[in-house]
C-alpha cells in the first residue's frame, strides 16, 4: 500500500504542480565551501556528486569524513529528503531540536505524506526502494521541474514501478547494470545516494540512458550474473556468444535455417551452435555448471522469438 500511495502522490501531483518563478538549480544554491574530504577520491565516479551535495547543504558528511562507502540508514534518507523538500517548497524545517535527532525531519515530511506511509525502523539500513520512496515524498508536487530525458517503459526486476521509472526517465537513476536492474532490496552507499541527489539538483549531471534488452535472460530463465562455467563465465557473456553463433548460422542458411540441417562436415546446426559457442568462450562442456547443463538452446531460442517477435538475423535467401 505504501508504494501505491507514494506512486499516486508522485504521479498524480502533476495536476497540482505550482508555477515556480525559479528553476530547480536556483533552488539549490551553494551554501557551503567543500572542505576536500580525504576519503573522496579525486577523479572517482562519485567525486562531483559528493562535492555538489556538500556545497548545497544536502549531505554534510560525518565526523569521519564523507564516508562514501558507508551504507545509508532510513533516518539519513529522511533527513536528505526533508532538506530537498525544504529547498523546493521554501517552507523551513522547524529549527527546534527533537529527539531522536531525525524526528524533526520525519515530522516535516509527514505533513505532506500519505497517512499510512511506513515510518518504522528508521535507524535500520535503507534499501534502494526506501531511498526512492523518500525522494518521491521530497519532490511530490514539483515533478514538472524534472522533465523526462529518457523513455524507459520497463525494467527487468520491477513489476509495477511508475515511481521508479519516473526517476529513471528523469535521468536521476540508471540502475546497477546496463540492463537497468533496479535491485529494490539492495542497500545504498552514501556515494550512490549522493549521485542520485546531485543529479536531482543539477541538470547537467542527469544521465541519458537506454537499457539493453533483457529478453535473452527472460528467455533463458537466467540472470546476467548466473555463473555458467567454473571458469567464471556468466550468463551475460554466454548468451551474447550463443546469440552470435545462432545469428551466424541464420545468416548463412537464410530460410533453410533448421536446427537439424546437416552442414558439409556432417554436423548439425545445433551441434555447431553449441560447439562454436564453447570455442568462442574458451571452455568445454565438462566445465559447465548446473545452469549450463540445464540450458536448452532450442527452447531458449523459441522463447526468445516468442518474447521479441523476431529472429536474431533478418530472413534472407540461402547462401550455401
Amino acid at each position: 500500500m505504501k508504494k501505491q500511495l507514494v506512486c499516486a502522490l508522485l504521479c498524480g501531483a502533476l495536476c497540482l504542480t505550482p508555477t515556480l518563478a525559479a528553476g530547480v538549480e536556483e533552488k539549490f544554491p551553494a551554501v557551503a565551501e567543500y572542505p576536500g574530504f580525504a576519503d573522496v577520491v579525486t577523479g572517482s565516479w562519485y567525486e562531483a556528486a559528493a562535492i555538489t551535495c556538500y556545497e548545497v547543504g544536502l549531505m554534510k558528511g560525518t565526523n569521519l569524513g564523507f564516508e562514501p562507502g558507508k551504507v545509508l540508514s532510513r533516518a539519513e534518507c529522511v533527513t536528505i529528503a526533508a532538506r530537498i523538500r525544504e529547498a523546493l517548497t521554501g517552507k523551513a524545517i522547524p529549527g527546534e531540536k527533537a529527539s531522536p535527532w531525525y524526528q524533526g525531519h520525519v515530522d516535516y515530511l509527514k505533513a505532506d505524506a500519505p497517512a499510512d506511509f511506513d515510518w518504522s525502523g528508521l535507524e535500520s539500513t535503507a534499501t534502494r526502494q526506501d531511498f526512492l520512496d523518500f525522494l518521491a515524498l521530497a519532490v511530490a508536487g514539483y515533478e514538472a521541474q524534472f522533465p523526462a530525458i529518457n523513455a524507459i517503459e520497463a525494467l527487468p526486476d520491477v513489476a509495477d514501478g511508475k515511481t521508479v521509472l519516473w526517476f529513471y526517465n528523469a535521468g536521476i537513476l540508471t540502475g546497477k547494470d546496463k540492463y537497468g536492474t533496479f535491485d529494490a532490496a539492495g542497500s545504498l552507499s552514501r556515494a550512490e545516494g549522493a549521485a542520485m541527489v546531485a543529479r536531482l539538483v543539477r541538470e547537467e549531471l542527469r544521465l541519458s540512458f537506454t537499457p539493453e534488452s533483457y529478453a535473452p535472460f527472460e528467455a533463458a530463465y537466467l540472470t546476467p550474473g548466473t555463473v555458467m562455467f567454473d571458469t567464471g563465465v556468466k550468463a551475460d557473456e554466454f548468451l551474447i556468444t550463443i546469440n552470435n553463433a545462432i545469428t551466424a548460422w541464420e545468416t548463412t542458411l537464410g530460410e533453410d535455417f533448421n536446427w537439424h540441417y546437416v552442414w558439409t562436415d556432417g554436423k548439425s546446426v545445433l551441434d555447431h551452435v553449441k560447439e562454436d559457442s564453447l570455442s568462442a568462450l574458451g571452455v568445454t562442456a565438462k566445465q559447465g555448471t548446473q545452469a549450463y547443463q540445464d540450458f536448452d538452446v532450442q527452447v531458449y531460442y523459441a522463447r526468445y522469438i516468442s518474447i521479441t517477435g523476431e529472429t536474431l538475423a533478418p530472413a534472407q535467401g540461402a547462401a550455401v
